[in-house]
């Protein structure tokens, strides 16, 4: 007698039978190459600038190492790859969920608060592990000039859309607030690395928020004055004239 088939068996010869999606260049490609940044970003995360070789970086990925030279022929080329997938990333994130706020104080206390949360991402160790390697690597330094001007036209658009939301003319004041606050929270977030309290340093990030406040409103209550259009590396601001 024959004995009846499970169906647990019948599920497994379907999915034998199923013929394999073949990927193409293209797909393979990618997936190799995002293998090799996420293995590279979490190496600079948890062992720094200096471990962060090829070969551990290939080992972690589960990649040859012909297959990352392939990618990425060499060290400055996987590190400038990681450097520029975090920017994106994190700007994609930021436009992403800004774009649920409304307009106004709530629009900038609520962007502090997702800069706060992006900081303490790791991807945003690796980057600082990045930059400060830059410091003492002249061929770095060269190939993330471009990447770190940049991030300075993204922070002044930043202030310039932010004074727009809350109808500030002081375009200077609005770009050093956005320089202190990021500063700062960069600074918060190393320390959270070596505290045995994080509490503490979440307590020192609402007595910053509350500074920031204070300040924007008092920004924002100021008389408008004259504005004119200057430009800052490449980016527009308003700068109020005084007579």
């Amino acid at each position: 007698m024959r004995q009846a088939t499970q169906p647990s068996e019948r599920k497994q010869r379907a999915v034998s039978t199923r013929p394999k999606v073949r990927r193409t260049n293209a797909e393979r490609t990618a997936i190799a190459q995002r293998k090799l940044i996420d293995a590279a970003l979490k190496t600079l995360y948890l062992e720094g600038y200096q471990a962060t070789t090829t070969d551990l970086v290939a080992r972690r990925a589960n990649v040859s190492r012909g297959a990352m030279l392939h990618h990425y022929p060499s060290r400055a080329d996987l590190i400038m790859a990681v450097a520029e997938h975090i920017l994106e990333s994190q700007s994609r994130e930021r436009r992403e969920r800004l774009d649920a706020l409304g307009n106004g104080p709530e629009r900038f206390f609520g962007a502090a608060d997702i800069s706060w949360e992006i900081q303490k991402q790791p991807s945003t160790i690796a980057l600082l592990e990045i930059m400060l390697a830059s410091r003492s690597d002249r061929a770095l330094k060269k190939r993330m000039a471009p990447l770190v001007q940049q991030m300075g036209q993204l922070r002044e658009e930043a202030a310039a859309r932010m004074m727009s939301s809350l109808g500030i003319d002081d375009g200077d004041s609005m770009v050093d607030v956005m320089r202190i606050h990021l500063a700062a929270l960069r600074g918060l977030a190393i320390e959270l690395l070596f505290t045995s309290s994080p509490e503490e340093v979440e307590r020192s990030r609402n007595l910053l928020t509350r500074y920031e406040h204070t300040l924007v409103k008092e920004l924002m209550g100021r008389k408008a004055k004259p504005a004119t259009a200057t430009k800052v590396n490449g980016a527009t601001r308003k700068k109020a004239t005084g007579k």
